[in-house]
């Protein structure tokens, strides 16, 4: 784990632009936001590729990096939850990572708020209020 954003940390887009976007070496993924398996579960034209992502450290090889501590790293999706209860989790969870490590800056708060955007604009309908 590096104790400073990496080049590109930050970036948001889907998961296939990020993906396209890295090299080898880099050290960054991009990581879903809600989780691939979630957004598979709950939304019907969802598709991994199309999925919002923000690029985040993933020391390879090796072990540690800023993705592997989010919540839904390596874990099945709570489908009793609502897309936008899901939504709100994990960018609090990113946004308590980047905090704990003193790198939760402007352009990271800025990359949050845009894959709540991005997700609302590309997902319509998923993320709104229900009214019980």
């Amino acid at each position: 784990m590096t104790n400073s954003l990496l080049p590109g940390e930050g970036a948001v887009g889907s998961y296939g632009e990020l993906l396209k976007r890295g090299r080898r070496g880099d050290n960054l993924t991009p990581h879903h936001i809600p989780s691939n398996a979630f957004m598979t579960a709950r939304v019907l034209s969802y598709t991994r590729d199309k999925g919002i992502a923000i690029m985040m450290e993933h020391l390879s090889p090796g072990m540690g990096g800023r993705h592997r501590q989010t919540l839904s790293y390596g874990k099945s999706p709570d489908l009793s939850l609502s897309p936008r209860e899901v939504l709100a989790r994990e960018v609090w969870d990113v946004r308590s990572i980047y905090r704990r490590q003193g790198l939760y800056t402007p352009a990271i708060r800025q990359s949050l708020q845009q894959v709540i955007q991005l997700n609302k604009s590309v997902w319509q309908g998923n993320f709104d209020k229900r009214r019980v």
